[in-house]
């Protein structure tokens, strides 16, 4: 840890020594037995939690024509991707090591210029957290947007688990905005996960309900002449994960503030989310308010 523990409340303070703990623990452990557990705790604790019943009307919502029965059962294999995935914070490096990414399509990224940035956007699918790993070596480090977590000690122990497979880490706010366009002026690769909750931004249609949605991947691509890459993830068998990049959107460059523009574009990077997201319905994160109450 860079900052001193003892400045932070000790709430935070035991939280983050938990967190040690398990990941220490988690460490002891094959790789698939601890990816294991995480699904049988994911499976087990997930649906005696509040979120449970966010991820259950979600998915009645967006998914109408599915029976209960089958959206019961993408639910739990919903508890089991998140518990997994959780989990595998902690061996983020071994499965580098053990080459259990695959990767396909990086060959369009790798194709660009290296005078050119690029945006690309990837939702929390499978476990999203293997895609700059899968790309390290392929193409240019990514710049990775993030939503800092609420404890700035478990958030040092996840920003230290993603540092050999970044260039950078910028936290989502007004300093990490200016930081993202001097990284973009700088020509890095940027990833954007695109699919969380907002309170602000343009309601676009996400599953035929308006969804708050950061204007930010159009607009910057739109501003900096960027190619902008769908990334999706797949968790497959056998404790493998599949990356892949997609052919890039282009967003023809308009005057700023041009809303008809903005909504168009984001509405095309939404109907690639559900096309994602009906492939593998359980593989998504149902269980945050995606869309106002």
């Amino acid at each position: 840890m860079t900052d001193t523990p003892l400045k932070y409340p000790v709430r935070h303070r035991l939280e983050a020594f938990a967190a040690h703990l398990m990941f220490g623990l988690l460490r002891l452990l094959p790789t698939r037995t601890a990816s294991n557990f995480g699904g049988w705790l994911g499976r087990k604790v997930g649906p005696r939690t509040r979120a449970d019943g966010i991820a259950r009307r979600n998915m009645a919502a967006a998914l109408p024509e599915a029976g209960a029965a089958q959206r019961d059962t993408w639910l739990t294999e919903a508890w089991d991707n998140f518990g997994r995935t959780m989990v595998e914070y902690a061996l983020l490096q071994r499965l580098d090591r053990e080459r259990r990414v695959d990767v396909e399509g990086f060959e369009r990224l790798a194709a660009i210029p290296a005078s050119q940035p690029v945006i690309l956007f990837c939702a929390h699918l499978a476990n999203w957290e293997v895609i700059p790993l899968a790309l390290t070596g392929r193409t240019k480090p990514l710049t990775i947007v993030y939503r800092a977590a609420n404890n700035p000690l478990v958030d040092q122990m996840i920003a230290e688990a993603r540092a050999p497979y970044t260039a950078d880490m910028l936290a989502k706010g007004v300093a990490g905005a200016r930081r993202i366009v001097r990284a973009l002026m700088d020509a890095a690769h940027v990833i954007m996960v695109v699919d969380q909750k907002l309170n602000t931004g343009l309601a676009v249609p996400f599953f035929g309900r308006a969804a708050y949605t950061s204007p930010a991947v159009v607009s910057l691509a739109m501003r900096y002449g960027c190619p902008v890459f769908p990334v999706r993830t797949e968790r497959m068998p056998e404790g493998r994960y599949l990356v892949s990049v997609e052919e890039p959107f282009a967003f023809a460059p308009g005057p700023p503030g041009d809303e008809s523009a903005l909504r168009a574009g984001l509405t095309k990077v939404n109907e690639r989310l559900e096309q994602w997201i009906r492939r593998k319905p359980g593989q998504w994160l149902w269980m945050h308010r995606r869309w106002p109450d």
